[in-house]
């Protein structure tokens, strides 16, 4: 199955700032952990389609399109729109 992600609908260099697209909020969001500056192979390799869908809803947040956002808040839990992935008391380190 093909992994959907953000890359399919070509984020903007500030919409990557926006959504916050680097290792270390990789670990913020997920709990992944990584020593090297995210790519899009790295990306697509280590998050799941959840993990996707989140960054999705996020983009089209920013993008001012609640419905499109709303397609993917609609595949996750309801506990992420409202308080995010819960991640945020790991310890993440950048080595």
């Amino acid at each position: 199955m093909r992994l959907e992600t953000i890359f399919d609908y070509n984020p903007t260099e500030r919409e990557l700032i926006d959504i916050r697209f680097d290792s270390l909020s990789l670990c913020l969001k997920f709990g992944i952990n990584i020593k090297e500056s995210i790519t899009l192979e790295l990306y697509k390799k280590l998050v799941s389609q959840q993990n996707a869908y989140y960054d999705l809803a996020v983009l089209f947040e920013f993008r001012n399109d609640p419905v499109k956002a709303n397609e993917y808040w609609d595949k996750l839990p309801k506990e992420y729109k409202i308080n995010g992935l819960g991640y945020d008391d790991k310890k993440c380190f950048l080595m």
